[in-house]
């Protein structure tokens, strides 16, 4: 073996090493594996000063190392010409650098490589800080990804990085989870979990953070073996425990995996289900082959990933509850500004389900997702996010959360692709989905969080179509609680606004989705008045949620900081016909969307608090309310505002609503439960 191979310790660059060399030819790096592929005969003495090596796989880079005195405009080209054949033979990437320039060159045309937005690539490499194990974590990751870009991309007739192939799995995520719950009989979110369970495997897979054993093509290839069951049993055993420790549980118990499909309650492999796992291994594989590797998801997967399963007749039943749709949640966290609050801010969605209010002001604010991009190691936001949501120690009731979790990391899933070594992924969960997002094992969920620190803004569809608020006001009474919670309004949504209203900070706001039923109790909308200003009001369309034809609103309040304040702001109100998409079980996007007109309306208005904005006064759908007006409202159900004539005019006269048999009953249960709750309010009385 060469001398410099014998004598020199490879010095770790994440999953490359650099390797100091210098009197090593290529011939002898081709004798040890460094280099597998053919080398020609004039190159085979050839010598490099350093090269970047990826373990088991080859040489991805060829390193020059000068002197600053060497290293000038007018003698660059000829180390170009110089050294390029020695890189050319083995790898795609050839660097000189006197450790404070770089210049980065495809050394099969002798041109400088460019980034996918054109310029030259020069970014520092310095083998130095290698050496003592000091170069940031930071730099590391970036250097080893634009490795693999370069890698992959580079050839004889490019020179250019190109931009990573977005990947859309929706079709991929269907086939599985109908596959999983057609076979099995279990309930829709098991299904879910388990489809979650293996896309988090997959991904994990391919970008490198579990290789070799642990690896997606490892479990895999014990397909090819005469046991039906080992792909599964190895996958229990070894692969997933190492998920589990890589995504360490957060004070609540809950991670970001707990399928019990594919194993048991103790993790252990459930061996009746191995012919179903090795199908949906071959299905990924499949996928894999005809569109590439998970590394970069396209955002509308991540932002639809739930409502996908919610187009089955099952999900509609079983998984309606948990959401507000996507088109909904993205024009509130849109009205809401996030990325304009103050430093140290606080956001909350205190009934956060499978988190779609909280990732949503992630991913639509590149100032908030950036605030999750590791610093030093660490993973630490500026604003303080939390979601929560009830549960108790049954294992049930810890789907939604874990659920939750699970797809932050999915909406993360570029910067883990980006910053993938083990100890930034466990930054990931104590500083994101651990930090974000919380299970309370309580009877009172949220409710029992009355000295939680107030927020500057809070984003939510609170519960309402839900039994039992009597039995909750008792509970809060019986844990001395009553003092938190005016007795005034019916149903839990009631509850909901007051827990709300308390956990504002003075000024700050709240987007609240709320059902007709709360908009008409004269004495909840006397109880905002005192406490809020009252800044929105939007009409949504019947049947906008999946499970309920139950009319709702979007309301958006701002905390006074004087309760004796009187307001003079008119109300900005609208009506929306259409969101975007087709309000049945299908859920299939079409063009009309009343919301974004709404959204463009409220960002002026919001700012200028004209009633005689031309945008205002030249859509029918919209209104300035004076606040004299709106003050002497019985109910703030606000499409009454407009005529008969008008409502008709614009189509959204809904006197006469065709219902589904499912439809109907629905309808019925939630007639007789507010018939309960008035009941339960006169008994109380």
């Amino acid at each position: 073996m060469s001398e410099d191979l014998t004598q020199t310790t490879p010095e770790k660059l994440g999953k490359y090493e650099y390797y100091r060399l210098g009197s090593t030819t290529l011939k002898a790096l081709k004798k040890h594996k460094f280099y597998r592929g053919p080398l020609k005969k004039e190159d085979e003495l050839r010598k490099p000063d350093g090269i970047i090596y990826y373990p088991g796989v080859g040489i991805k880079a060829v390193i020059e190392v000068k002197q600053p005195s060497e290293l000038t405009r007018g003698t660059l080209p000829r180390w170009v010409k110089k050294y390029s054949p020695i890189a050319a033979a083995v790898c795609n990437v050839l660097i000189i650098t006197d450790g404070n320039k770089s210049y980065w060159y495809n050394p099969h045309t002798e041109s400088p490589i460019i980034t996918t937005d054109g310029k030259k690539l020069r970014e520092v490499f310095n083998p130095k800080p290698l050496a003592f194990d000091n170069m940031p974590q930071e730099k590391v990751l970036e250097l080893n990804d634009l490795f693999d870009q370069a890698d992959q991309m580079l050839s004889k007739a490019n020179n250019q990085l190109i931009k990573a192939k977005i990947i859309d799995p929706t079709p991929l995520a269907e086939t599985v989870w109908q596959k999983i719950w057609i076979t099995t009989g279990k309930e829709p979110e098991k299904c879910l979990y388990n489809v979650v369970e293996i896309f988090v495997f997959k991904f994990l897979s391919d970008i490198g953070v579990l290789k070799g054993i642990e690896s997606f093509p490892q479990v895999l290839s014990l397909k090819d073996n005469d046991d039906e069951n080992a792909p599964l049993n190895y996958y229990a055993k070894i692969v997933r425990p190492k998920i589990i420790e890589l995504f360490p549980k957060g004070d609540d118990k809950t991670t970001i995996i707990n399928g019990t499909i594919f194993v048991n309650e103790e993790g252990l492999p459930n061996k009746t289900m191995s012919s179903l796992f090795n199908s949906v291994l071959k299905d990924f594989k499949d996928f894999d082959r005809k569109n590439g590797s998970m590394r970069h998801i396209d955002r509308e997967f991540k932002t639809r990933l739930f409502e996908t399963f919610l187009r089955q007749s099952a999900g509609v039943k079983s998984l309606g509850q948990y959401f507000t749709p996507r088109n909904v949640v993205r024009s509130m966290v849109r009205m809401s500004n996030a990325d304009k609050l103050p430093d140290n801010a606080r956001i909350c969605d205190p009934f956060c389900g499978v988190g779609g209010f909280v990732l949503e002001t992630i991913a639509e604010y590149p100032k908030i997702m950036k605030m999750f991009e590791p610093v030093n190691g660490k993973v630490s936001p500026a604003f303080t996010i939390r979601g929560y949501d009830k549960g108790s120690d049954e294992k049930d009731d810890e789907r939604t959360i874990i659920l939750a979790k699970a797809n932050m990391l999915i909406y993360l899933s570029d910067l883990l692709s980006k910053y993938h070594n083990e100890n930034y992924l466990k930054e990931f969960s104590i500083g994101a989905f651990n930090s974000v997002f919380h299970l309370i094992r309580d009877n009172l969920g949220t409710f029992a969080k009355v000295h939680d620190a107030p927020y500057d803004l809070i984003l939510t569809n609170p519960p309402y179509v839900t039994s039992g608020s009597k039995t909750l006001r008792e509970n809060i009474i019986s844990r001395n609680l009553g003092d938190y919670y005016e007795n005034t309004g019916r149903g839990t949504e009631a509850l909901a606004i007051q827990w709300i209203i308390n956990h504002l900070k003075p000024e700050g706001k709240a987007f609240v989705v709320v059902p007709d039923g709360l908009m008409n109790q004269e004495s909840i909308l006397t109880y905002i008045k005192d406490k809020c200003f009252i800044r929105t009001v939007i009409a949504l369309p019947s049947r906008t949620f999946f499970s309920t034809p139950k009319k709702t609103y979007i309301l958006e309040i701002e905390k006074k900081k004087n309760i004796m304040e009187s307001q003079s702001d008119a109300v900005f109100c609208y009506i929306i016909s259409e969101i975007g998409e087709t309000r049945d079980a299908r859920r299939l996007p079409i063009k009309e969307n009343d919301l974004i007109k709404a959204e463009k309306i409220h960002r002026y208005f919001s700012i200028l608090h004209d009633p005689q904005l031309p945008a205002l006064l030249e859509d029918p759908r919209a209104a300035a309310i004076p606040w004299q007006e709106f003050d002497a409202l019985d109910t703030w159900l606000i499409e009454r505002l407009w005529t008969p004539d008008e409502r008709k005019a614009l189509g959204i006269d809904e006197s006469n609503i065709e219902l589904e048999e499912e439809g109907f009953y629905s309808l019925i249960q939630e007639i007789m439960q507010d018939l309960n709750n008035f009941l339960g309010v006169i008994d109380e009385n």
